[in-house]
């Protein structure tokens, strides 16, 4: 990328990789409100609208042809607040915040609406609770919390389901477990566990399958193990690993 940040967040639109916030190496890493976007037939990045708020450890989705940037940790605290980005208009605007200002959590979309699932608050520490956001109310709502709680966790959907993946749980464990909520339910339950514990890692989905990348293990090492899930199966195996031992890596499709 043209500029160096770390805990920057990620989503794919209209063909294009957009990286947005993190903390700016050069400002002594402070939260950025500093937006890139990647074409991949060029391979070149460029500079679009920033968002209003610089955000750290924030998650990213994109919907109906917008993207949304969602909570993380601001330049006065952590934040409720969700930004939407149209790529017509090239500019950002506000939209309903969340009811907990959140850091660390992982948003997914699922059925036409975005889902914040756990995160870390500073009044409630670690958290399973999930709310969910419905673009045409402009509204959030709770549904059914994890059976965990989750942060620095990562999920994705697959076949109509959504998954908590891992993570760092309530009394500082590191986690190995994954959920799996079905709407139709509002319901989660669990489903195997990956044979390696980890947080501040990626997940994708490819071909039916759920891939886990990297991460942070149980004593903080940097891994560069990948373990793939197959829904038919309930079971995980192991892949080739990256080249690279990295956490917080950021994984799409």
């Amino acid at each position: 990328m043209p500029t160096a940040r770390k805990y920057v967040s990620m989503a794919v639109l209209d063909g294009k990789l957009y990286a947005a916030g993190g903390q700016s190496v050069a400002d002594n890493f402070a939260p950025s409100n500093l937006v890139e976007r990647y074409d991949l037939a060029t391979m070149s990045w460029e500079e679009v609208a920033p968002m209003a708020e610089a955000r750290a450890y924030h998650a990213m989705a994109a919907l109906d042809g917008k993207l949304y940037a969602v909570g993380g940790r601001g330049l006065a605290g952590l934040l409720s607040s969700v930004e939407r980005y149209d790529p017509a208009a090239g500019a950002w605007e506000a939209v309903a915040p969340m009811a907990t200002a959140l850091r660390v959590l992982a948003v997914a979309v699922l059925d036409g609406k975005v889902y914040a699932v756990g995160g870390y608050s500073d009044d409630d520490g670690t958290l399973s609770s999930v709310e969910r956001y419905d673009p045409a109310a402009n509204a959030w709502e709770a549904v059914a919390p994890m059976a965990a709680e989750r942060q620095a966790h990562a999920v994705a959907v697959l076949d109509g389901k959504l998954y908590a993946v891992g993570g760092f749980g309530l009394n500082g464990d590191c986690l190995s477990s994954v959920e799996r909520y079905d709407p139709a339910l509002d319901a989660w339950e669990a489903v195997a566990p990956m044979a390696e514990e980890r947080y501040d890692h990626g997940v994708a989905v490819v071909e039916g399958k759920l891939y886990a990348v990297g991460g942070l293990g149980d004593d903080d090492g940097f891994l560069s193990s990948v373990e793939r899930y197959d829904p038919a199966l309930d079971a995980w195996e192991a892949v080739a690993p990256m080249g690279t031992a990295r956490y917080s890596p950021l994984a799409a499709l």
